[in-house]
């Protein structure tokens, strides 16, 4: 779904307002090939479940299309998912593998012992924990037929993925001059919202949870032109509302009109 990206040079791909950190287009295309690599010179095979355990930051896409790339079975978790639900996903997943960073990688931890988790890649530096940015593996072509399930029951085939994908691109048609607010917090959202950005070589400026004030001030700061956000914000800004359904759940979005 990224195959154009890297033609896109060092034009910036995603922002963390968090940090700072911005994340380039063809930064993004080497790191998650080397990542997926990675992956599965360690032992992934194709259609294994890969819990991808990570806020809507920088490194979100990397993590989850690399594991896409590699063939698993990406499986994201929100990052404030309650921790009874998370132990329990955690368990029957019969996820080897999981993606987090450094802040989630405690309860990440404490939870293992009851699951299959043999493997934990992090975002920073883990005592006993294999940073992501170490991944590396021979160059290999895309495993393919990658799949997704956002509930650990329903499983959502690349073809249904991309299916949905062309779809929301006729009702969002974003472009490369758009900047995109990703302030939503379900994994569903994020995944599109990320996607249908990055396909049409748009910006993500990503703060995941923002408060309406911060919204604001992130909208004026990075001339937001979209941003996607939890139904109790949306209300509070300004622009054009819509409400896309994507898998089966609503999604709040909000357009603005593109600087010339």
């Amino acid at each position: 779904m990224l195959g154009v990206a890297g033609r896109r040079g060092g034009r910036s791909a995603v922002t963390d307002a968090r940090t700072g950190e911005v994340l380039a287009y063809d930064m993004l295309v080497k790191r998650l090939e080397r990542a997926a690599a990675g992956l599965r010179d360690r032992g992934l095979a194709h259609g294994d479940p890969v819990l991808v355990h990570l806020p809507p930051g920088r490194d979100y896409p990397l993590a989850v299309h690399a594991a896409a790339v590699a063939g698993g079975l990406v499986t994201p978790l929100e990052a404030d998912m309650d921790l009874e639900l998370f132990y329990e996903r955690l368990s029957s997943s019969g996820a080897r593998m999981m993606i987090t960073d450094e802040d989630l990688a405690r309860r990440s931890t404490s939870a293992v012992g009851d699951s299959r988790i043999r493997q934990i890649f992090t975002f920073g530096e883990v005592p006993g924990m294999t940073p992501f940015g170490d991944l590396d593996g021979p160059p290999c072509p895309p495993a393919g037929g990658a799949a997704v399930t956002f509930n650990g029951v329903h499983v959502l085939s690349h073809d249904q993925v991309v299916a949905e994908l062309r779809r929301l691109t006729t009702v969002l048609p974003l472009r490369e001059r758009d900047v995109v607010l990703v302030a939503a917090t379900e994994s569903h959202e994020q995944s599109a919202i990320f996607d249908l950005a990055l396909m049409a070589g748009a910006h993500v400026v990503t703060a995941p949870g923002a408060s309406v004030a911060e919204c604001r001030e992130l909208i004026a700061r990075h001339h937001v032109t979209v941003t996607a956000v939890p139904p109790r914000v949306a209300p509070h800004l300004p622009g054009e509302h819509h409400r896309l359904a994507v898998h089966g759940h609503l999604m709040e979005v909000v357009l603005r009109t593109p600087p010339a």
